[in-house]
């Protein structure tokens, strides 16, 4: 049985791997290995999406081919933010339209035609299409926000906030 400590300062938590239902331990499965360039990702999924799922305020899209997960998408609806949290496509499908079918499964369920999102200014060519065809306007844009030294670009008009949820100003306005 393995054990997990999440959260920060008093709100920490243990949450047990073995407790995690099986669709939730294969998204994790499959994400971790594409999400390399954001520190602590598995704190923020086990902390914030699977608590967030199992709510309802959290939502996965999922795209399997031949019984494999080929991507996946999490969005969050909660009262005072809509957000694109995560997007990602495996390698051998980038360019087959994942992340269309993804963006637009999660737009309708968090019945918004422009919700927040962020990116990474070095991925930013890898969405930008999708970003064009959906209208999202870039609005901010943060150093340091999840990987040191590297800008995050934000889209339509949400405040950037870190890790913890706390607002942040924006380093340099576009």
């Amino acid at each position: 049985m393995s054990q997990i400590l999440t959260g920060t300062g008093n709100n920490r938590s243990f949450l047990m791997i073995d407790d995690l239902r099986p669709d939730e331990l294969r998204v994790m499965n499959f994400m971790l290995p594409m999400s390399g360039d954001y520190p602590n990702i598995e704190r923020w999924y086990l902390d914030k999406v699977v608590p967030g799922i199992r709510a309802g305020t959290r939502h996965f899209v999922k795209v399997e081919r031949h019984g494999q997960l080929v991507a996946l998408g999490i969005a969050k609806n909660e009262a005072d933010e809509k957000k694109i949290c995560t997007l990602r496509v495996a390698p051998e499908y980038v360019g087959r339209g994942m992340g269309f079918l993804i963006m637009d499964d999660m737009l309708r369920w968090l019945d918004e035609d422009q919700p927040h999102a962020t990116v990474g200014a070095h991925k930013l060519p890898l969405f930008q299409r999708m970003f064009d065809h959906y209208g999202f306007d870039v609005t901010s844009q943060k150093a340091d926000l999840y990987v040191p030294s590297k800008i995050e670009v934000g889209f339509n008009g949400a405040q950037l906030v870190d890790q913890y949820g706390q607002p942040l100003k924006a380093s340099k306005s576009v």
